[in-house]
């Protein structure tokens, strides 16, 4: 396997299913969240939970991303909310304080983070004046169509522009680093100009630079143009892989862009009833000390 996965062991999987399936609520662990009190768990004080910990940053500091394989999938995601906390800090609430949100595919929307048509590489929350750090994922039901349907892919920015120097891809190099450019999100008024890259860091999403283009009114030629080259260079350095149930992905929103391949469905009874792929998804505003 690659550095960037790291696997639990079962007899702390187990234990993780226990504590968190039977002993104590969802409301408290939620509470311990926003208090960023974790550490009060017995289960958190174990020598079996320390190790792992001490794996996953290690993976984490080497790749800017890592998926924890065997945990178990909890279906309210607190499964989730314990292990984001190893590499960040600070959850990001959203409608009435939840922290936790629930996406199940469906051929029925356009929606972003629900249609099962494929997705681009971006990173989260690109709008914001100040995007989450981290932004982490449990697969609760993989897509049925596994391993052809819901791949996800990541890539680091680091190997990105790497690819682009390599490849003498100035074109696109200035794009990310020296046109200014605006980005809006279509559900809110928030909006965000400035360099792709600055730095050690990136903001991209494809649909919310169009967004930008088209709420000014203009089409620029530029910018798709931009989208295109970006869109095959970032592929060229991605590492392809599917999510299991309970896998759990942990990536820098500042240094990685990631993907979602397109994703299937399996009728039970149309159009109504059906299996697909659900996650769950969380942010976290900043990115613990590794």
């Amino acid at each position: 396997m690659n550095a960037s996965f790291v696997v639990a062991p079962p007899k702390l999987a187990a234990s993780c299913d226990a504590v968190l399936s039977q002993s104590i609520s969802l409301e408290t662990l939620e509470r311990l969240a926003r208090d960023n009190a974790f550490d009060s768990l017995p289960l958190v004080q174990t020598d079996g939970w320390r190790e792992l910990c001490a794996t996953v940053r290690s993976a984490f500091r080497s790749c800017d991303y890592v998926v924890i394989k065997g945990l178990p999938a909890i279906p309210d995601g607190r499964m989730l909310l314990l292990a984001a906390q190893i590499v960040g800090s600070i959850f990001r609430t959203y409608r009435g304080g939840q922290i936790v949100k629930h996406f199940t595919m469906s051929p029925w929307t356009t929606e972003l983070s629900h249609t099962i048509k494929e997705g681009e590489f971006h990173t989260d929350l690109n709008t914001e004046f100040t995007p989450p750090a981290i932004t982490a994922m449990q697969c609760l039901h993989p897509d049925p169509g596994t391993p052809v349907y819901g791949v996800n892919r990541v890539t680091r920015l680091k190997d990105l522009i790497a690819f682009l120097n390599r490849s003498g891809d100035q074109e696109t190099f200035k794009f990310l680093t020296e046109r200014t450019v605006t980005m809006v999100n279509d559900h809110s008024s928030s909006s965000w100009s400035g360099h792709v890259v600055e730095g050690n860091t990136i903001r991209y999403h494809p649909e919310t630079l169009r967004a930008a283009m088209r709420r000014l009114g203009r089409i620029e030629p530029e910018i798709n143009d931009g989208i295109e080259r970006v869109a095959k260079s970032v592929l060229a350095v991605s590492e392809a892989f599917v999510l299991d149930r309970g896998d759990i992905l942990l990536l820098s929103n500042y240094r990685t862009l990631h993907y979602r391949g397109e994703c299937s469905v399996h009728f039970r009874k149309f159009p109504t009833e059906f299996n697909s792929r659900s996650v769950f998804v969380l942010h976290m505003s900043e990115e613990m000390p590794i």
